[in-house]
């Protein structure tokens, strides 16, 4: 994640990429850091792919900025983007009651939702690659969908920057505890190895019915 970078309030084209594509823009080692992170309630990472003092610094600071961005955009903020729909497009016949309704229902639906996103969502309807009917000023609902859309990437990146630095470290067994388990496991069958001379007991099948063989059991023979 690069620097903040905000020039007459909008982010420059390096810091709005960063934000569409995280992934794209993330330095190698973390990448592999994230593409190493196991799955699950409590995640696991291998010791080769956990982070050092110095990344996990760094993954707190992106986790940190990035939860900024994606802090919720002001009404006053939101106002001005729709301004700039409406400022190009053809509103539907509405009278003044409607209209009122209308500005209102957009505020009601863009509550919370990034101002990055909503700049996107916005620059992509004027330049028509929204996949939205161009004729007529887009829906609320349909900015909304659009605006979550561009924003799920980066709300993903934040939730596995978070998980990376939760991520409890697997150790890799070393060649010397490797040869302390053989040890172990030597040491013990030799304790349980019969001595010299001695003789292995048998066991005996169980008598789970307890009955008494000490007597013989006498057969009783057809025509006695």
């Amino acid at each position: 994640m690069t620097a903040v970078t905000v020039q007459n309030g909008m982010h420059s084209e390096t810091q709005t990429a960063a934000l569409l594509e995280p992934t794209k823009l993330s330095p190698p080692w973390l990448t592999r850091s994230l593409g190493a992170l196991g799955e699950g309630f409590r995640p696991t990472i291998p010791e080769a792919f956990a982070l050092t003092e110095a990344q996990r610094t760094t993954v707190g600071m992106r986790a940190e900025r990035l939860s900024q961005h994606l802090g919720s955009a002001s009404a006053a903020e939101i106002g001005k983007c729709i301004a700039i729909l409406q400022a190009q497009f053809r509103e539907r016949e509405v009278d003044d009651g409607s209209a009122a309704a209308r500005a209102e229902g957009y505020l009601m639906a863009l509550e919370g939702v990034p101002l990055f996103a909503l700049r996107e969502a916005v620059r992509r309807v004027m330049r028509a690659d929204a996949g939205l009917n161009t004729a007529f000023m887009p829906k609320a609902p349909e900015m909304r969908a659009l605006v979550n859309e561009i924003a799920q990437p980066a709300r993903f990146h934040l939730v596995q920057l978070r998980r990376l630095l939760e991520a409890k470290v697997e150790r890799t067994p070393s060649e010397r505890d490797r040869e302390r388990v053989r040890e172990m496991a030597a040491s013990l069958a030799a304790a349980l190895a019969p001595k010299d001379g001695e003789k292995v007991r048998r066991r005996h099948p169980p008598n789970p019915s307890g009955v008494d063989h000490s007597e013989p059991y006498h057969f009783s023979v057809k025509g006695e």
